[in-house]
């Protein structure tokens, strides 16, 4: 009978061990991904140990809950050659795009070792575990693809059924420059701060550029020279064409683009989708999302002024995996740019 208490109380404390190892592992992924999304955003090691430590303490460890020390956040750069390839880590860099958090129930932690369940004649009350997470920045292909339909060339607060946009010149007619202000400049520049954003990332995103009207065209493919982007929105500023819309034609540009041979087959794909109308002819956009979906491409759409079809529009991002804004103003268009700049996929590693 004594053995068989023994060997009971044994089996339970194993067992207890085990669940205590996985709610490190648990606690672990929570600090890791706090902490990298923190670190994403802000680029800040301070915050996102502050942020780190808070998820931690959300989680207990055999009813403990669990304190990180500054020591067990290490920041570096996680870089992988291929899809199928594990990510490697090197602590430290001029830029890093990745956190390890270690959780540690030891001795020689504050947390102290995991105390088993039940006492046994081995004199063993306390376990040493710690675990190790780690949170990456993915690398991104991303998509830009852009209105140019007549209606661009109206400011944000002003009804496109006017004759002309308010900002014209008397003389001005399709065909000459886009007048300032106007969607499609505020457009341009809201672009250009999302360059911007990403410039200022640890990783390496290449970008591409659609846009339609009635036509569409694939302005520059995946590249990771931004200058080339503003030359191609520059070319439109310069001369602004009248045009039907169609949404469905762009999103199947920005998805051409990602099979171009400048495509990383180990990168997540994104496309940022803007219109400021309704969609007049082509391909159904809801479709159209849904086969970008099948290609594992997310998709975020963007309706600007009030004229847009947030209801379609909502739907595409619903089906392409990805998340709708709406933007009244070039400040607020600006602004959801640098929003999903930083909404770029981060995962854990390890």
């Amino acid at each position: 009978m004594l053995v068989i208490v023994v060997l009971s109380a044994f089996a339970i404390n194993i067992a207890y061990l085990e669940l205590n190892r996985t709610e490190m592992y648990i606690a672990s992924d929570s600090a890791s991904r706090a902490a990298g999304r923190e670190f994403m955003i802000t680029n800040d090691m301070s915050r996102a140990r502050n942020q780190g430590r808070l998820a931690a303490e959300l989680n207990t460890i055999g009813g403990k809950q669990l304190t990180l020390e500054n020591n067990d956040f290490v920041f570096g750069q996680a870089r992988r050659d291929a899809l199928t390839a594990r990510y490697s880590f090197t602590p430290g860099g001029e830029r890093p795009n990745a956190v390890e958090v270690t959780a540690k129930r030891t001795r020689n932690s504050r947390n102290g070792p995991i105390n088993v369940l039940i006492p046994n004649p081995f004199e063993v009350n306390g376990v040493d575990s710690t675990q190790t997470a780690r949170s990456n920045q993915t690398e991104v292909d991303i998509a830009i693809v852009l209105d140019r339909s007549g209606s661009m060339a109206f400011a944000a607060d002003e009804s496109a059924s006017a004759t002309r946009p308010r900002a014209a010149p008397p003389d001005w007619d399709f065909n000459g420059p886009a007048p300032n202000p106007s969607r499609w400049r505020d457009a341009v520049a809201a672009v250009g701060e999302f360059l911007v954003e990403l410039d200022r990332t640890a990783v390496s995103e290449i970008v591409s550029l659609s846009t339609y009207n009635h036509d569409v065209s694939v302005d520059q493919e995946l590249t990771s020279n931004y200058a080339s982007i503003q030359s191609g929105l520059q070319t439109y500023t310069n001369h602004f064409v009248e045009g039907d819309t169609n949404i469905g034609g762009g999103i199947f540009a920005g998805m051409q683009t990602f099979a171009s041979t400048r495509n990383r087959p180990y990168a997540s794909r994104v496309m940022i989708l803007l219109t400021d109308g309704i969609d007049t002819m082509g391909s159904n956009p809801v479709f159209a999302a849904e086969e970008a979906a099948k290609q594992k491409v997310m998709v975020f759409t963007i309706t600007f002024s009030s004229e847009a079809d947030q209801t379609t529009m909502k739907l595409v991002a619903e089906k392409g995996l990805g998340k709708h804004y709406h933007a009244t103003s070039g400040a607020s268009l600006t602004g959801v740019f640098q929003d999903i700049a930083k909404q770029l996929p981060i995962i854990l590693s390890k």
